[in-house]
């Protein structure tokens, strides 16, 4: 087997892997990369493993890649999963998000406006940069009911510090388990430095309760004069904790964990994505000038623009499609555990415990399923195969998938549609090359160069 070198990608070396010894040995897309874990790019396979009938519980791994909190995303049973989710019932459903898009559009329009005053100031506004405050504003004013001031601000906040932090010591133990005890170590470490590391988490709860002790108490006078609740995800939760008539509920301990998980995957995960999505429409100005046209079709001047009206839009949805196969933050392996009794996985056994990882990058990437699987072409998802239908996995298994898919495309279809209206003379800096904006693998991805930046071309 050919050597890892440490400038390699992780999710990038597995696919090196799956071409040089899967496809290459009797198209067999199945590939041992430890004594206890094969990787899996067959689609028929990866969907056998994520299939909602049988599902494979997620692996361990997740323990350390989250320390401790426990929502929804690392719980490791599939019964503690699915009472989780029942508890959330409605509330990331397309319906109760759009209930909230006038708060995520008022974000996403003082985003460009920010960013267009940048351009005509003469300066190179950064899209990672802005996207960041953008992203945590919106999910913390759906979350808690207040933002955290990073767009009214225009700087970093302690907490985006702190979560930055908790996704690369998360990553590392996650990969290298063994750590965790090192981690353990220097928490005695009295270093300002060491500590303001190794606490990150704690500080990110911390914030979680006392926002979500603030929110319940607003909880009761936050209605109208109907009596309803305003729209949020947390106060539904918060009003369930003390009614006896509903059935599937969470404690307050479990909603302090839902909290702080979308916090921690609302915000990163948007922001690399949506900063592709721009990039890849400004890096190809045919795709630009179609989509443009589109909105224009689409909008009457003067007129703002709505989710309801764009979400519908055939050549925004195929572009937002396209960027999700290639860009999409979550596209690292997925590792399950193969239930009791074992199972047949692609006519081979695997016994009960082992892991199964599958990757959104190779599979996303299969050249058998999609034509010039590296190229950006959008128009490919005019006339989809049902293959390339079941290869797509931008939110994860299907058994797990991510519960704020809903609430991240309305993000970035808002995104794409404002940017493109209220920025028209934006278009790539100079120092925006293919090379800084490669895929780097840091749990999540995001690019090489670590920022997008714009320029106006007048």
């Amino acid at each position: 087997m050919s050597d890892w070198s440490a400038d390699d990608s992780i999710i990038r070396y597995t696919g090196t892997l799956q071409s040089a010894y899967g496809h290459a040995y009797g198209q067999c897309p199945y590939v041992r990369i430890s004594p206890t874990e094969t990787d899996i790019s067959d689609i028929d396979s990866v969907k056998q493993i994520h299939s909602p009938q049988d599902p494979y519980r997620k692996s361990d791994w997740y323990g350390p890649l989250t320390d401790g909190i426990n929502g929804v995303y690392a719980l490791l049973p599939n019964d503690a999963h699915r009472a989780r989710r029942r508890a959330w019932g409605n509330l990331w459903s397309n319906t109760n998000i759009s209930m909230m898009e006038p708060a995520v559009r008022k974000y996403v329009y003082i985003c460009a406006e920010k960013i267009n005053r940048e351009l005509e100031a003469g300066r190179k506004p950064d899209l990672m940069h802005w996207f960041q405050f953008l992203t945590t504003d919106v999910i913390a004013e759906i979350s808690y009911g207040k933002d955290m001031g990073m767009l009214e601000n225009e700087t970093v906040s302690s907490f985006v510090q702190d979560l930055l932090a908790i996704l690369v010591i998360g990553a590392i133990r996650a990969q290298f388990p063994f750590l965790g005890m090192v981690q353990k170590i220097m928490s005695y470490i009295p270093h300002p430095s060491v500590q303001w590391f190794i606490n990150a988490n704690k500080r990110i709860s911390d914030y979680s309760d006392q926002a979500i002790l603030d929110y319940r108490r607003e909880v009761q006078s936050a209605r109208d004069k109907k009596g309803n609740l305003r729209p949020s995800l947390l106060a539904t939760l918060l009003d369930d904790l003390d009614n006896p008539n509903v059935k599937h509920k969470m404690t307050m301990e479990e909603i302090r964990w839902e909290a702080t998980d979308n916090l921690i995957g609302g915000s990163d995960t948007v922001t690399i994505t949506a900063t592709y999505l721009i990039w890849a429409i400004y890096r190809h100005p045919n795709v630009r000038a179609k989509l443009e046209t589109e909105l224009r079709n689409a909008i009457d001047d003067g007129q703002e623009i709505t989710d309801e009206k764009i979400q519908h839009l055939p050549y925004l949805k195929i572009v937002i499609k396209e960027v999700l196969r290639l860009y999409s933050a979550g596209q690292f392996g997925l590792p399950r555990v193969v239930p009791d009794g074992g199972r047949l996985i692609g006519g081979y056994y695997f016994p009960a415990g082992t892991n199964v990882t599958s990757q959104g990058y190779t599979v996303h990437r299969d050249p058998e399923v999609f034509d010039e699987p590296y190229a950006f072409k959008p128009e490919r998802w005019l006339n989809p195969t049902k293959e390339m239908e079941n290869s797509l996995m931008p939110w994860g298994g299907h058994s797990r998938s991510c519960l704020g898919q809903n609430l991240a495309m309305m993000e970035l279809r808002l995104i794409a549609a404002v940017m493109l209206t209220v920025c028209p003379s934006a278009t790539l800096a100079e120092d925006c090359t293919d090379d800084s904006m490669e895929l780097e693998n840091y749990f999540v991805l995001r690019p090489k160069g670590h920022k997008c930046e714009l320029v106006s071309s007048r």
